[in-house]
């Protein structure tokens, strides 16, 4: 019966140290669950970062790219733009040239009527006249290149010619102003009322010529 007990005991102490290293196996088990779930967790988080990473560089070269584009898409317009500026003043250029061609052209065409004019003015015998300034109020005509004499002729202010009327002796001066004759070679003088002297312009008409624009400069 002893030795029964004994056995007993013996076996419930084997059962009991049994237990108790599968209470403990249980525990390192449940520790090390614990352990791979937190590792999981971190891992997860980890994948989430990553993924957010991975999202972040395709957001962040879709922004680049849509710079690229827009960068290219300046650089090209401002190239057609250079092309468009530089088409522009070669045009400008050329119209430019144009203009100076068509006034030397005026000018030239200008010059050879006016010599045209004078040569037959000259082959026709019409008088030339000159006005030059003489004392403060005073104007001398001159009379040569033409008739020997022309009986009347008639002087005339020039409007904007700064002149505000002529007289020859001591009448009220008046626009026109009649004299004669004038002998070729000849002058007379006449009075001016004037705001100022510089540059007056006078016309000078004897018949049956036309009439001429003579400027008398101070």
């Amino acid at each position: 019966m002893i030795a029964l007990a004994v056995i007993a005991a013996v076996v419930a102490m084997c059962a009991v140290a049994v237990s108790l290293w599968q209470a403990k196996e249980a525990k390192h088990a449940q520790d090390a669950a614990k352990n791979a779930q937190e590792a999981a967790r971190q891992t997860q988080e980890e994948a989430q970062a990553a993924r957010r990473a991975v999202e972040q560089a395709a957001t962040s070269a879709l922004q680049a790219r849509t710079a690229l584009d827009e960068a290219k898409k300046a650089l090209e317009e401002s190239r057609k733009a250079a092309a468009q500026a530089q088409e522009a003043a070669e045009a400008s250029r050329m119209l430019a040239d144009e203009a100076q061609f068509t006034a030397q052209q005026a000018t030239q065409q200008v010059n050879e009527l006016t010599e045209t004019v004078a040569a037959e003015r000259m082959r026709r015998g019409m008088p030339t006249f000159a006005i030059t300034p003489g004392a403060p109020d005073e104007f001398r005509l001159s009379y040569f290149g033409g008739p020997a004499v022309i009986e009347q002729l008639t002087v005339s202010v020039v409007p904007g010619s700064r002149v505000l009327g002529l007289s020859q002796h001591n009448e009220p001066p008046a626009e026109h102003l009649d004299v004669g004759p004038l002998y070729n070679g000849s002058a007379i003088t006449f009075r001016a009322a004037t705001g100022q002297r510089a540059s007056a312009v006078f016309q000078v008409r004897a018949e049956p010529w036309e009439p001429v624009v003579v400027r008398a400069d101070q």
